[in-house]
């Protein structure tokens, strides 16, 4: 039986609404959850959506929020400050919205394999695991070049990996 993955332009920012990393307080991995909130606040005499983004720590009660203006601003400057060189830190892959780093991360291949949550493991899995890769044109769109699997690294592609890959993320999912 061939095992299928069908592309459906799924975007890593699809996974952004929860973001599991390290508490820098506490240094717990999987207290501290990244979490997308809608509010509501009031600009002058209009009222807007705007999201914000909120961390807290189920073990030491560590919080932090951050709004869009702010992370965009926070997110060009992890950039501008090297950013290559602190992704690459002792570290390892750090969230780019506070700059802590990821809790499912692990070496895997001469590379790190890295998830924002349990549902991007199991995007990495479905596409690691298949044998035959589909890519499907958007409705209104056509084709694109922007999904996640189209931006995966060769390395996590490659059939000689397959295993050694599956096998991380299962290590990776036993964490959650």
């Amino acid at each position: 039986m061939v095992i299928r993955f069908r592309d459906y332009s799924k975007r890593l920012s699809d996974f952004e609404e929860e973001i599991l990393v390290r508490c820098p307080q506490c240094d717990a991995y999987g207290g501290l959850r990244l979490r997308t909130a809608k509010v509501l606040t009031v600009n002058s005499e209009q009222s807007s959506p705007s999201s914000i983004k909120r961390i807290t720590c189920q073990h030491c009660s560590y919080t932090k929020q951050q709004s869009n203006a702010a992370k965009r601003k926070s997110a060009l400057r992890l950039w501008q400050n090297n950013y290559m060189a602190q992704r690459n830190s002792s570290y390892g892959i750090l969230d780019h919205f506070f700059g802590l780093p990821l809790w499912l991360q692990t070496s895997c291949c001469g590379q790190v394999l890295w998830a924002y949550n349990e549902a991007h493991l199991n995007f990495l899995e479905s596409y690691v695991q298949s044998r035959l890769r589909e890519r499907l044109a958007d409705d209104t769109l056509g084709w694109q070049n922007g999904s996640l699997a189209s931006r995966l690294p060769q390395w996590l592609k490659l059939t000689q990996h397959r295993e050694k890959v599956l096998q991380k993320i299962q290590q990776l999912k036993h964490r959650l």
